[in-house]
């Protein structure tokens, strides 16, 4: 189906999140942080994004900054998973496809990349 990239500083998330979506069909790479994912995006092409918030070295919010700025992948849906009641401000709500609080269904998250991923 499609070339995913899930961004969390947290491995038991990554795992979780590689299984259940290649389970879906998905090819699923790893990253730990932001950095790491933008590295990743140039060789792997993804169809989605899926990202953690806050993350050492670069976070969520600064990958999707990053990512906006470039033309070729600017188009990129870009779903962020969060803890935090109030992740990004207003100005910021643009860079994200979707929000998702944490603790959140699977179902949910599965559903929206199914939908996103093109």
């Amino acid at each position: 189906m499609a070339s995913l990239i899930v961004v969390d500083d947290e491995s038991l998330v990554t795992d979780f999140l590689s299984f259940l979506l290649e389970r879906e069909g998905h090819s699923v790479h790893a990253a730990a942080h932001g950095k790491e994912a933008l590295e990743l995006v140039g060789r792997v092409r993804p169809a989605l994004i899926i990202t953690d918030l806050m993350m050492p070295i670069m976070s969520g919010l600064e990958l999707a900054r990053q990512l906006r700025l470039e033309h070729e992948v600017r188009p990129v849906p870009i779903i962020l998973c969060s803890g935090v009641p109030d992740p990004v401000t207003a100005e910021d709500r643009h860079l994200f496809t979707a929000i998702l609080r944490k603790p959140y269904p699977p179902a949910i998250l599965v559903s929206l990349v199914a939908h996103h991923a093109r």
